[in-house]
């Protein structure tokens, strides 16, 4: 009985002493390999470069699809830096990073075709209109976020409405999708929109007339507008200070000598 015991022991004992001494090699492996990952990673890169150099597989061609705001140039500079180098160690996640630091990327997709050439297609920010903030305009898109600050205002301003007031950046996409849906702008030619209070719109026409829009239904608001106006002439309409259409069943109409 004892023998038997003192075998049990020492099948035990060899087993533990052979499971050590596997998880110790293990981690003694991993500790060499830790310490000499970039010996080894520089071997391999090595052997890419040398296979990449001698059968083709270099990056030489550049193709970019979907600049319109961005110029291709500011691309263009991220990816000369590669040229040449291995098509297998480009690292495209970091040239997609470096592109969206440009303000009018929105999306960008990087990918090679495995031999000469990187493919870059950029979709950019979608103007929804201007903002004006410490007397300074940005483009916006229909998110509100801010794109860009605006250089040549003079043009800019005959393509997208105007928007003031704190954030109405932010909630310009409803009104012009209002005003879109009741074909407005072909009717009347709007300033600028005014957000007031982060509550309701004042419409302000080029005639310099005040439409004060209500806070619950604005675009009731404006086809009350659009009812008024058939019954008015020229003139009247052009004394018009502004009409209040903050209330749904009428229109306080102010005229400018009053």
């Amino acid at each position: 009985m004892k023998n038997i015991n003192r075998r049990k022991l020492y099948y035990f004992s060899l087993k533990n002493l052979i499971t050590l001494f596997l998880i110790f090699s293990i981690i003694i492996s991993s500790i060499i390999f830790y310490i000499q990952k970039n010996y080894f990673i520089n071997i391999f890169n090595e052997t890419i470069i040398k296979f990449s150099k001698n059968y083709g597989y270099n990056l030489i061609n550049i193709d970019i699809n979907g600049t319109k705001k961005i110029e291709k140039e500011s691309i263009e500079k991220i990816l000369n830096q590669y040229l040449y180098s291995s098509i297998f160690l480009l690292p495209l996640d970091e040239i997609s990073n470096k592109i969206k630091n440009n303000n009018w990327v929105n999306s960008v997709k990087v990918k090679t075709n495995y031999k000469d050439t990187i493919y870059v297609d950029i979709i950019e920010y979608k103007i929804l209109g201007l903002y004006k903030f410490n007397n300074k305009l940005f483009l916006f898109d229909s998110n509100g976020k801010i794109i860009d600050q605006v250089v040549n205002q003079a043009d800019i301003k005959k393509k997208f409405i105007l928007f003031k007031g704190q954030s109405s950046n932010l909630n310009a996409k409803n009104i012009i999708n209002i005003l879109e849906n009741l074909n407005f702008q072909k009717k009347f030619n709007i300033s600028y929109i005014e957000f007031i209070k982060n509550r309701r719109w004042d419409v302000i026409l080029n005639e310099n007339i005040k439409l004060m829009l209500s806070e619950d239904d604005p675009k009731k608001s404006l086809k009350n507008f659009l009812k008024i106006v058939k019954s008015l002439s020229e003139i009247e309409i052009n004394n018009i200070k502004y009409i209040d259409l903050r209330i749904m069943d009428k229109a306080i109409i102010t005229y400018k000598n009053d």
